[in-house]
């Protein structure tokens, strides 16, 4: 997500892109991670969509994303990058302004927030996590594993921490999952070789 404080005079994505032309590289859009990281990398994506340089993006890198948020209330930074629960965490706050998310489609916890698609920002990005094997772990074992995870995802318990947190349900089990990881590999590793870092 892109955030901005709630007092922001920026409303939307529309707003955001209007203020980064009039202040050019002093408008800065900060995360929690270091260049070429993934609140980076986001917001790289977005401007980029957006039909913007994202080498031109100043963006300001945090420690963590309690030092970014401290930044972007403080004014340090105009606008910034962080994940989805989090930002649902602070605007319920009252803190920030959720100006859009990467997600394709907008996400049940936090349905006011407006994907960048819908804002004419064709970009999608989906924060993942995966379960790994080690090298040479027999088929079977590793059809296993997929049941299990498999059955996981069908209780009810795991519906209440998936909505509870914003989480989207992503399966992708198997050679599924390998195919997932080459397109992203290729997609950030396109964007990462634009910016410089590959």
């Amino acid at each position: 997500a892109l955030v901005v404080p709630a007092d922001s005079e920026i409303t939307d994505m529309e707003g955001l892109l209007a203020s980064y032309a009039e202040q050019g590289p002093d408008f800065a859009i900060g995360g929690g991670s270091v260049p070429g990281g993934m609140d980076h990398l986001v917001a790289a994506m977005v401007m980029q969509a957006a039909g913007e340089d994202p080498i031109a993006l100043n963006y300001i890198p945090y420690d963590a994303g309690g030092e970014a948020m401290a930044g972007l209330l403080s004014g340090e930074i105009d606008a910034l990058s962080t994940g989805f629960s989090e930002a649902i965490a602070l605007a319920e706050q009252g803190e920030v302004r959720v100006l859009g998310v990467s997600a394709p489609d907008r996400v049940p916890a936090y349905d006011s927030a407006a994907t960048f698609a819908e804002q004419g920002i064709d970009t999608t990005f989906v924060n993942w996590r995966g379960f790994f094997a080690a090298p040479g772990t027999s088929d079977e074992k590793v059809a296993e594993y997929i049941s299990a995870l498999e059955k996981m995802y069908d209780t009810e318990a795991w519906e209440e921490v998936r909505a509870r947190n914003g989480w989207v349900n992503i399966w992708n089990p198997g050679d599924d999952f390998r195919t997932f990881l080459e397109e992203q590999e290729k997609e950030i590793g396109d964007l990462m070789k634009t910016l410089g870092f590959l």
